[in-house]
């Protein structure tokens, strides 16, 4: 048992070790510009912001539900937030973010529970809806002579420092809690074992479902007002273009369950969220141009980690 788990915490050390040589050696070839204290800065700002997709994503995957319309849900709330924003300062950004965020996601668990149809279609059907309601208020806006909300500087301060580090160590705090000391936690879990399991251990199966949605909801409103102070500006998408924004998220995220044999996930997630946007960092630097191959690589990140993190699961490729 000793030997296996020192191999264990050999590979993790000779994995961080392989890491450091990649990022000093990449630093090397391209004049010392990785390396540097302000990209490290962005770095990690940017990884935030899908840390907190992460959070999320990691309540509903442990519940074998998968949620594909979240990249909608945070166009609309971060719209939201701006609109709030405009009338109630910073306050109205970050409460609209997290209402809309809530409510909407809170929407799909009913419609999942309802129905009963798998959630990864209804997900993908809630996005193609999303989608349409983004690109009507944007198209209303134009042809009322007005403009999608865009927050000004002093209106954007939740995605600058210090306010972006102290809004990601509230999360943090909120999600470990959530995740590993809480009954709902338990439970959220406990469904991931098997929805008959669970009522017949006297789980409220619906119940805890729409838990997932709030806690869910929760953290993707805060990724949608993150992106909205970020962005300033959160523009439609259409095609189910939006579900782009949820791959790098899933990619954390099933990074990080490669890694929970000996990492929380909720601390794996931001760690990850971190490696993987560092990946995205280096292409931009050696000029790999965005949109193609960049995100060729990002989707094989998430079928790599995908196929890694469940190589234990009966029928799974190992």
């Amino acid at each position: 048992m000793v030997n296996k788990e020192n191999k264990q915490w050999g590979k993790i050390l000779l994995i961080v070790a392989a890491i450091i040589i990649i990022c000093v050696v990449f630093n090397h070839v391209y004049d010392g510009k990785f390396l540097t204290v302000s990209n490290i800065s962005i770095l990690i700002s940017h990884a935030i912001m899908p840390a907190f997709v992460a959070w999320g994503l990691c309540f509903v995957f442990a519940c074998e539900e998968t949620d594909m319309s979240l990249g909608g849900v945070i166009i609309i709330a971060a719209n939201v937030a701006g609109l709030l924003g405009m009338q109630f300062g910073v306050i109205g950004v970050i409460l609209g973010g997290i209402l809309a965020g809530m409510l909407l996601v809170i929407f799909n668990y009913v419609v999942f529970i309802v129905t009963k149809i798998p959630s990864w279609i209804a997900g993908i059907g809630l996005a193609m809806v999303y989608e349409a309601v983004a690109v009507f208020y944007s198209n209303y806006m134009l042809a009322t002579g007005g403009t999608l909300p865009q927050l000004q500087n002093e209106l954007a301060i939740m995605a600058k420092a210090p306010f972006i580090y102290i809004v990601f160590a509230l999360g943090f705090v909120i999600a470990w809690t959530l995740y590993n000391r809480t009954q709902v936690g338990m439970n959220i879990r406990a469904l991931g074992s098997g929805r008959k399991v669970a009522q017949n251990i006297g789980i409220d199966v619906k119940k805890t479902l729409l838990c997932v949605g709030i806690i869910c909801g929760f953290f993707v409103g805060c990724a949608a007002f993150l992106y909205e102070s970020f962005n300033a500006r959160m523009t439609a998408k259409i095609g189910l273009t939006s579900l782009a924004m949820i791959f790098q998220p899933m990619a954390a995220l099933m990074l990080a369950q490669v890694m929970q044999s000996r990492i929380n996930i909720t601390i794996g997630i931001p760690i990850c969220s971190i490696l993987v946007y560092g990946i995205f960092n280096m292409l931009t630097i050696a000029g790999v141009p965005s949109g193609t191959w960049q995100e060729a690589v990002l989707g094989s990140i998430v079928i790599i980690f995908g196929v890694i993190a469940q190589r234990n699961v009966e029928g799974v490729v190992k």
